[in-house]
């Protein structure tokens, strides 16, 4: 994609993007600040995450910001977006990236571990929405754009924490686009299939154990059940956003969309 012929303008918005060092919030990232926008980005990473802010495309607007934070802490939300209102003010569109994935049977998921993928994907995602669209101006508007998954869609036998954050998810962006909706927010849910991104990377060890398959293996496997025959890459799933978040997109809300080249059909 070429960043110079960005069709949609983000000039005068800040945007605030969780998970924005790496993957997929990293390339949506790139193709705000292309469109103009100043963007915050927050992530746990502090050196990936000033890495990345470092190489986003310079705004009039002010400088982009970083946030180190963990969203898993409960009073991390708030504490977020305070810092964003002290450093930036008010922000205009918020997209939730951040996320953990892990796969195991349901017999042998800990709690731990189920609180670990809850509390990420979904408690956090929550009360950064609330926390934002509460910040809102009315007559300017918001959009809120929530990252599912396809496994949100399915119930996943090896992923059963996981696929019941992410259908909370969608959920949740209807009881917001409900709720904000007088406030003239927008909330969507965007739901990619199989990206390979360094949050996957981090879950082949686990698919590795309970397959018995290696990683290139997999990757084949999920690309044989995708009608386009390819894998999906972080702009096919930045350019929905970046749909959305624009002003094209301001009569769409309280959806749930797929990004995955048909996967949906066949898995």
């Amino acid at each position: 994609m070429n960043l110079m012929n960005h069709t949609f303008n983000f000039n005068g918005k800040t945007i605030l993007i969780t998970g924005a060092s790496s993957g997929l919030g990293l390339a949506s990232a790139r193709q705000f600040a292309a469109g103009g926008g100043r963007v915050v980005g927050v992530d746990r990473d502090e050196r990936r995450l000033r890495e990345a802010v470092a190489s986003w495309p310079s705004v009039d607007g002010g400088a982009h910001e970083a946030i180190i934070a963990d969203l898993r802490p409960a009073d991390a939300p708030r504490r977020v977006m305070e810092e964003a209102a002290r450093t930036v003010g008010v922000i205009h569109i918020l997209v939730n990236f951040a996320g953990v994935c892990h796969f195991n049977h349901p017999a042998k998921i800990s709690v731990p571990e189920w609180d670990e993928v809850l509390e990420t994907d979904l408690r956090a995602l929550y009360f950064m929405g609330t926390l934002f669209a509460e910040q809102v101006d009315p007559q300017r508007g918001g959009r809120l754009i929530n990252i599912g998954s396809n496994a949100g869609r399915k119930g996943r036998a090896m992923s059963a924490h996981y696929a019941a954050a992410k259908a909370g998810v969608a959920s949740v962006s209807e009881s917001l686009a409900l709720a904000y909706g007088a406030k003239n927010v927008t909330v969507n849910t965007v739901c990619p299939a199989v990206v390979v991104t360094p949050l996957w990377e981090t879950s082949f060890p686990e698919l590795n154990i309970l397959t018995g398959k290696s990683a290139a293996e997999l990757t084949e496997h999920w690309r044989m059940l995708t009608p386009l025959g390819r894998l999906g890459t972080p702009d096919d799933v930045a350019n929905l956003v970046s749909f959305l978040a624009s002003d094209q997109g301001s009569f769409i809300t309280g959806q749930t969309i797929n990004v995955c080249g048909g996967f949906m059909l066949t898995c």
